[in-house]
Order: C-alpha cells, then sequence, then structure tokens
C-alpha cells in the first residue's frame, strides 16, 4: 500500500508540473534566423541544439547502439569559461555577450547586475537563433525541480514545431538537458538521450512518410559537465584571509566584485589593477583550484599551485601561440622538453594534440577569454577541479533539496566537452566557432543541396520503376505522438 500511495504523490505531482509548464510555456518564438523555404513544406534540416549534454555520453551510447542513423560523433571544445552564453554565441555567430554571465560586473556602473528573475528566461541569454520557442524564467524553475519530464516537453514541443514549419532548415533548442545533467547526473543523461534517439526515429519516419526524404539532423551541445557532485571552494574566504572584500561595487583598493548566478566550475573576478596579481595569486595556490588566468594585457597570465606562465597571441594567418613558462609547466606542454622554457604553437596542430588533454585547446581557449569572447571581459578568470564547485548560496540551499549531480564552467575535459553528430554527412573535431561554420557556413549549404539532389533523384528513379505505387507526398500521418 505504501508504494502506490507513492506512485499516487507522483502521479499528483507530475500533473501539477505539466499544469505549470503549460502556463510557463508562453514565450514568443525567437526571432528567426534568415532561411529558405523548404520546397515541399516541411524543413529539410533540424539543427537540434542540447545544452549541457558531454561527449563522453553521447559516445557511449552509440558504442551501445543508440543513434546508429547517425556518423560517429565528434568533440565539440567550448570556450573558456565553459558556460551557454559564451559558447551558445559562438556557435550561432552572435554577437559575443557583454559578460560571461547574464549576472556579472558591469565596469560601466561600477557593479554586479542582471540579478533578476528575468535573467532566467531563455530570452535573456545568447542563442543559436533558434526557430523554437524560447521560454520564460518559470520555465527554467520548473526545469530544475523535474528536468527530465520538462526535457522531455521539450523535445515534443520540437517535434510540433518541426513538423508546421516550412523553413529549409530548423533551429531548435532544448534547455533544459543542462539541468538533467546538473540535477541527475550522467545516468539520467544517458535515459533522457535514449528517449531522444527514438523521438528523432520517429520524427524522421514522419518527414519520410510526408516527403518521401530523409530529415538532415545536426546536433551540438555548448559544453559538457564534471558529472560529479561538487564540493565548494570558499572563494570569497579565500580571498578575506588575502585581505580582500567582496562587494557589490569596486570602491577601496583592496574590494573584489564577482557574481555567483549558479552552480558552475568558474569564477570571473573584478579587483583594482594594481592588486589583481595579488588576488590571482591568493587563489591559485587554494585547494580545489585547477588554474586562475589573468588579463596582463598583451599576455595572459596562468597561475596553477605548482606552475606559472603566459599566453601570447603569436599570429592569426596562421593562427599561432606563444606559450612561455615562468615556473614549472602550468598547462603541461612543454613535457619532455628539457631546459625549453618558451614555445611557439601552431594551433591547428594543437588542437588535435589536446582534444583529450586534462584541458583541450587550452592556448586559444584563454586568450579568447579575455580577447573576444566577451564584450567586458573580467581581469581574473578562475577555473575549478572537477568535483568542485563555487555557487550561489540560494540555489546551493535548494540544490540540497532536489540533488546535485555535477557542473561545467572550469576548463577540464569533462566541463569542455560537448558534442557534434551528424546524420548525413561525417563531422570533424570543432571549437564553438567551428561549429558554427560547420552548422550553418556556406560549404554546409553546398553540401546539403548535392545530398539532397542525389536523394530525390532516387525517390525519382524509384517512383518511377514502381508506377501503381501511390506516391508519398500524397501521404499525411497523424501527429498524435506530438
Amino acid at each position: 500500500m505504501q508504494v502506490d500511495s507513492n506512485i499516487r504523490r507522483r502521479r499528483a505531482l507530475a500533473g501539477l508540473l505539466i499544469l505549470l509548464l503549460s502556463l510557463a510555456t508562453g514565450g514568443s518564438v525567437a526571432a528567426e534566423r534568415t532561411s529558405a523555404v523548404s520546397p515541399d513544406g516541411i524543413p529539410q534540416r533540424l539543427v537540434l541544439a542540447l545544452d549541457g549534454i558531454p561527449y563522453d555520453v553521447f559516445v557511449e551510447l552509440q558504442r551501445q547502439g543508440h543513434f546508429t542513423d547517425f556518423h560517429p560523433a565528434a568533440r565539440m571544445v567550448s570556450t573558456f569559461p565553459s558556460l551557454s552564453d559564451v559558447s551558445f554565441a559562438a556557435i550561432g555567430g552572435s554577437e559575443p555577450p557583454q559578460g560571461y554571465q547574464q549576472m556579472r560586473f558591469d565596469p560601466a556602473q561600477n557593479k554586479v547586475v542582471g540579478n533578476t528573475m528575468g535573467s532566467l528566461s531563455s530570452q535573456a541569454h545568447p542563442s543559436l537563433g533558434e526557430d523554437s520557442r524560447s521560454y520564460s524564467s518559470l520555465h527554467r524553475i520548473i526545469g530544475y525541480l523535474a528536468p527530465y519530464h520538462v526535457s522531455l516537453s521539450e523535445m515534443r514541443e520540437i517535434g510540433r514545431e518541426v513538423l508546421s514549419s516550412d523553413k529549409q532548415t530548423f533551429v531548435a533548442y532544448l534547455e533544459t538537458s543542462d539541468a538533467v545533467l546538473h540535477v541527475k547526473g550522467r545516468r539520467a543523461a544517458e535515459k533522457f538521450l535514449i528517449q531522444l534517439d527514438e523521438f528523432l526515429q520517429d520524427l524522421q519516419a514522419r518527414v519520410r512518410t510526408r516527403t518521401g526524404r530523409e530529415l538532415f539532423i545536426d546536433i551540438v551541445s555548448d559544453h559538457g559537465s564534471t558529472m560529479v557532485k561538487g564540493q565548494v571552494v570558499q572563494v570569497e574566504q579565500l580571498l578575506r584571509h588575502c585581505g580582500f572584500q567582496r562587494r557589490d561595487r569596486i570602491v577601496h583598493p583592496y574590494d573584489v566584485a564577482y557574481s555567483l548566478a549558479g552552480i558552475i566550475g568558474s569564477v570571473a573576478i573584478t579587483t583594482s589593477e594594481e592588486h589583481a596579481e595579488e588576488a590571482a595569486q591568493c587563489l591559485a595556490v587554494a585547494d580545489g583550484v585547477d588554474l586562475v588566468a589573468i588579463d596582463r594585457g598583451d599576455a595572459i597570465g596562468i597561475l596553477t599551485s605548482d606552475g606559472a606562465g603566459e599566453v601570447r597571441l603569436a599570429g592569426t594567418a596562421p593562427e599561432a601561440y606563444d606559450y612561455r613558462v615562468l615556473r614549472g609547466d602550468p598547462l603541461g606542454l612543454l613535457q619532455g622538453m628539457t631546459a625549453v622554457t618558451e614555445r611557439r604553437f601552431d594551433e591547428s596542430s594543437l588542437f588535435m594534440q589536446t582534444l583529450d588533454a586534462p584541458r583541450p585547446d587550452p592556448l586559444r581557449r584563454l586568450w579568447r577569454a579575455f580577447h573576444g569572447d566577451v564584450k567586458e571581459p573580467s581581469s581574473i578568470l578562475v577555473s575549478l577541479a572537477d568535483g568542485r564547485e563555487a555557487g550561489n548560496t540560494q540555489v546551493r540551499a535548494l540544490a540540497g533539496i532536489r540533488g546535485r549531480a555535477g557542473t561545467h564552467g572550469s576548463m577540464t575535459r569533462l566541463a569542455s566537452l560537448g558534442v557534434l553528430a551528424s546524420n548525413w554527412r561525417a563531422v570533424n573535431d570543432v571549437d564553438s566557432r567551428g561549429a558554427n561554420e560547420t552548422l550553418f557556413g556556406a560549404g554546409t549549404v553546398t553540401a546539403m543541396r548535392r545530398v539532397l539532389t542525389e536523394q530525390i533523384a532516387r525517390i525519382d528513379s524509384a517512383t518511377t520503376s514502381a508506377p501503381q505505387t501511390p506516391p508519398l507526398l500524397a501521404t499525411s500521418a497523424p501527429e498524435t505522438l506530438y
């Protein structure tokens, strides 16, 4: 009887959440990306952006026999910090965001801004310029209370939107997959992705029935997840021990300002120029800190507990970086090179060599974190080790009730590697800007036309050889599953 009672309570809770969700999904459709109209009235391609799905999880499911319609997945190396606002702005080809998160220190106003309920709305964040529905702050809150069920609801909504659109390429964003990783962890992510695979197969069958052709699908995620419950790094206490005072404004020489909008593996800190080095060195030696990066103008300083170095941009055509060690080898790039203290790295070669390193693509990510990825970079960026996190006190209290299972934001491999996969072409490992070219570049449009032409020619040939078969375009499937 106790089991039945628990089931009834869960069903009642699920019903309440669905009701709240129906009230929360009244957001407006995002501004549409300029695109051609599909000649048969159904999108020819779906670009599906999943928030926070790690490369390792997707690849393991492919090994187990899921996503068999897709070519082998590639790595999508996130920005640093490995956060959605920064990474999706690059993937979507939009302007860089003002800061690393909506809640941030604004130097023009000299205060921390963005600490409002409105900042939770998907409309407030940089995106892919998706065609799918944008969601309210309430939707995101509900997403953290019941992430698996809300993610499935978003999935079904995307299915309805795709089948009712006539855009040639439909861009959709599924945001609550990130909450699945944060709250439920790897097993729930696997369960969600298995449901996604079945959903995409069903969507493919519907498109095939209505048009006679395949639906091209490209999947991208913006970052990974540590998939490890985190222990808090007490950043404020560490800085206070070194003589710094956290405030919402910079007034005194030893003031520091930073935001903790959620529970993440990185912290962007602003302090006075004359004491920035002191603050960076204070944090670099702390337990749980992976590394600290500091903006030195023409160089980015890198500090770890056992090393120090600098990164400089050495060229853009081809892209190259100079890595100089001052103590130890903080990024581990000079291993086996005795007596070498400085080396120039070709970016394309280093990218491939470090894809599965403890910190993928480190030099470019560190440089761009302060030069181009955001409009108003902080003076100091802290990357935390896997299993460590910094977080908003209220959010952590809520998480203590609901559960915690991983985070992202740092430079580490697990937090940094998202996924890129396609069911109609092989794709290569990319970073966030490379993902933009792969998904929306001219070469993709050309390749899509070529493959579609070949596909339509095969359909025409099959129809000609079997004239008694009714044309597939005349068939309509019921939409009740969505």
